[in-house]
C-alpha cells in the first residue's frame, strides 16, 4: 500500500513538473515571436536575424494580390530584415489570442494578427511560425503568414496598435 501510494506520489508530482516545463516553453516561445514584432517596430535587422536558427531560415508570404490572385513569397531570414530598416517608419504587428503548442524541443505559435503603418491597419491575417530549442533558447527555424489588405474583420479594423505584440495566450 505505502509502495503504492509513494508511487501515486511520484506521478503527480512529475505531472506538475511536465506541465510547468511546458507552460514555461509556451511562454518562452511567445517571447521570441513578440520580440521579433518589436525588433520590426525597432527598425532593427540585426535583431531581427538573431532571432533565427541561422540563413537556411525562411519565411512564405502568402500574399492576397488586388486581382484575387496569390503571390507567393519565399523570403530568407536575411531579406526578411532588411524590409525593416527605416527607423522613421511607424509600423505595428500584433497577434491577438495566440496559440502555442509545444512537443519537446519544437513549439509552433499561430494566430491572427494586424499589421499597423502609421497608425493604420494595412493587412491582415494568419501568423504561423516553427520554433526549435537550440543551446541558445529558442529560435524561428521558419514560419508563413497570409498578407490580405481586404480581409480584416471589423474587429480587427476597430483594434488600435499599442501595447503588447501577443495578447491573450490560447494553448492547446
Amino acid at each position: 500500500m505505502r509502495k503504492t501510494i509513494k508511487l501515486l506520489v511520484a506521478i503527480v508530482v512529475l505531472s506538475f513538473t511536465v506541465a510547468a516545463q511546458k507552460s514555461d516553453d509556451r511562454s518562452a516561445a511567445l517571447g521570441v515571436v513578440s520580440k521579433l514584432f518589436d525588433e520590426m517596430a525597432a527598425a532593427n535587422p540585426q535583431g531581427i536575424i538573431d532571432l533565427h536558427t541561422g540563413p537556411e531560415s525562411q519565411l512564405a508570404g502568402i500574399r492576397k494580390m488586388k486581382d484575387g490572385k496569390i503571390r507567393l513569397d519565399m523570403i530568407g531570414r536575411d531579406a526578411f530584415s532588411k524590409f525593416f530598416t527605416d527607423k522613421s517608419a511607424v509600423i505595428r504587428e500584433t497577434m491577438y489570442a495566440p496559440k502555442v503548442e509545444v512537443d519537446g524541443d519544437w513549439a509552433m505559435v499561430w494566430g491572427r494578427y494586424v499589421f499597423w503603418v502609421s497608425g493604420n491597419v494595412s493587412h491582415c491575417g494568419i501568423d504561423q511560425f516553427n520554433l526549435v530549442r537550440t543551446e541558445a533558447g529558442w529560435k524561428i527555424a521558419n514560419g508563413a503568414s497570409t498578407i490580405d489588405p481586404g480581409g480584416c474583420t471589423k474587429k480587427e479594423k476597430a483594434m488600435k496598435p499599442g501595447g503588447s505584440s501577443l495578447s491573450k495566450e490560447k494553448s492547446k
